[in-house]
């Protein structure tokens, strides 16, 4: 299933008061429903980790990860989950309130998801991430989701298999059903804007695992003007 782009729609500074909050954390117990999991393609400096993730007028806390997919957290009926900052209240020093930092929306109907943070663009201040939602129903265990965050086209050869990804497109490589791990060789290549050629990245073996997720993520740095690429785990939880 397509990767939902959830644009942060608050591009002005988004103000929220807490009269009664809740802090918590989403590792110590166990959490039940619907569930929403986060991980980032870059973790800006300055910003405070662990987070504060506002859910109707719940705060959790919760580190991100740019290598890791993070413990999950409930969903609200409403679907909306904001990362926020604390800030003071001049009216009001005892009523705290907050800034929004990335907000996303779950869609009806998801009931685990995957929340891709991505820096957004200065112009978005004080947003930091723009956040893509991704529904776990379709990204099972040996699976792997490729995202191209670069403004050149990408090609995966994976196995027999090729994934070709434009700028801003993501696809999701289906493993077979797997009784025990899988080694299949994999390529990845970007097409050169001024040389107008193919170019290979990098060429090795990956390992297809059952209790694994897996994300690969190509981005663009503007410094040496080359294709990073990344990788992230997402663990497959036991039933």
């Amino acid at each position: 299933m397509k990767t939902i782009l959830i644009s942060s729609w608050l591009g002005l500074c988004s103000l929220l008061p807490l009269a009664a909050q809740e802090s918590t954390t989403a590792e110590p117990k166990k959490v039940t429903g619907r569930l929403a999991h986060f991980v980032c393609t870059h973790i800006p400096k300055g910003l405070k980790n662990p987070v504060s993730l506002m859910t109707g007028k719940k705060i959790t806390e919760l580190t991100l990860s740019k290598r890791m997919a993070s413990g999950p957290i409930k969903i609200p009926a409403d679907g909306i989950v904001r990362m926020v900052r604390e800030i003071p209240n001049p009216n009001d020093p005892e009523t705290p309130l907050y800034q929004t930092l990335a907000q996303a929306k779950i869609p009806e109907g998801v009931s685990k998801a995957l929340v891709i943070l991505v820096p957004a663009p200065k112009k978005k201040a004080p947003l930091i991430f723009d956040t893509r939602v991704k529904d776990l129903a379709s990204f099972k265990g040996g699976d792997y989701l490729y995202m191209n965050l670069s403004p050149v086209n990408i090609a995966v050869n994976l196995g027999k298999k090729t994934i070709a990804l434009k700028p801003g497109q993501d696809q999701t490589y289906k493993a077979p059903s797997l009784t025990k791990s899988e080694n299949v060789p994999v390529r990845y290549s970007y097409y050169h804007p001024t040389q107008q050629k193919w170019r290979m990245l990098s060429a090795s073996t990956i390992v297809l695992r059952a209790t694994r997720r897996e994300i690969c993520i190509f981005s663009w740095d503007p410094r040496y003007r080359r294709v990073n690429y990344r990788g992230v785990t997402f663990p497959v939880s036991p039933l």
